[in-house]
């Protein structure tokens, strides 16, 4: 069969095809006009703050949630790199960054901020199972959420599953929002533009063979 949604086995195959339609020069440009949009800066002010309106916080308590907010900002350079991290995380569908702290002084806070490739990294929940004597049923006595990053990439395809372990507190993870109802995984905004990019190219195919 023809297959014109381009149905992808893992999540990795789904990064791998957002970034290929991405390239599709029709594609690329509507990106940049939902990236030029979303984020929109000049010299007077930041193109994102942060809003505590609706906190039940004290004045002194909200400053320096402010001050940190600032902080990260500088630490991702948003003012000057922030239409590439939108694009990124559009393009994507989620965006991974390593959290750099100093361990002999960990007081100091965040000391950089490290984009991670996702098709580099992933989330895994460890169960640990004992066995009831009186029912004969598994029960779940600890629960271990890490993180599993693999510099040649995580593909089940090609075999490499295997990774350095990372704790969970340490990765900044930030999804699309948007989640596959049947299998669960995370999706990009790109999502629906597979099917009109692969017809698109069909018919440009199809133009200079006729």
């Amino acid at each position: 069969i023809l297959d014109m949604d381009g149905r992808d086995r893992n999540e990795i195959d789904l990064i791998r095809r957002y970034r290929d339609i991405a390239q599709q020069p029709e594609c690329d440009s509507a990106i940049e006009d939902i990236a030029n949009e979303a984020i929109v800066s000049d010299e007077r002010g930041q193109s994102v703050s942060i809003s505590l309106d609706r906190l039940d916080l004290s004045p002194n308590i909200k400053s320096k949630i402010r001050d940190e907010f600032d902080e990260v900002l500088r630490l991702l350079d948003f003012n000057a790199k922030g239409h590439d991290i939108f694009r990124r995380w559009y393009v994507d569908g989620r965006i991974y960054y390593h959290k750099v702290i100093d361990k002999k002084s960990p007081r100091k806070g965040i000391q950089e901020l490290r984009y991670i490739d996702p098709r580099k990294i992933k989330k895994v929940r460890e169960q640990r199972k004992e066995k009831d004597q009186a029912t004969g049923l598994d029960i779940v006595k600890k629960i271990e959420d890490f993180y599993l990053y693999n510099d040649k990439g995580l593909d089940q395809n090609s075999g490499t599953t295997s990774g350095v372990k990372i704790t969970a507190d340490s990765i900044t993870y930030c999804p699309s929002g948007l989640v596959d109802m049947h299998k669960g995984t995370v999706l990009s905004y790109l999502n629906k533009a597979i099917k009109p990019v692969n017809q698109l190219r069909m018919i440009e195919d199809a133009l200079v063979i006729y």
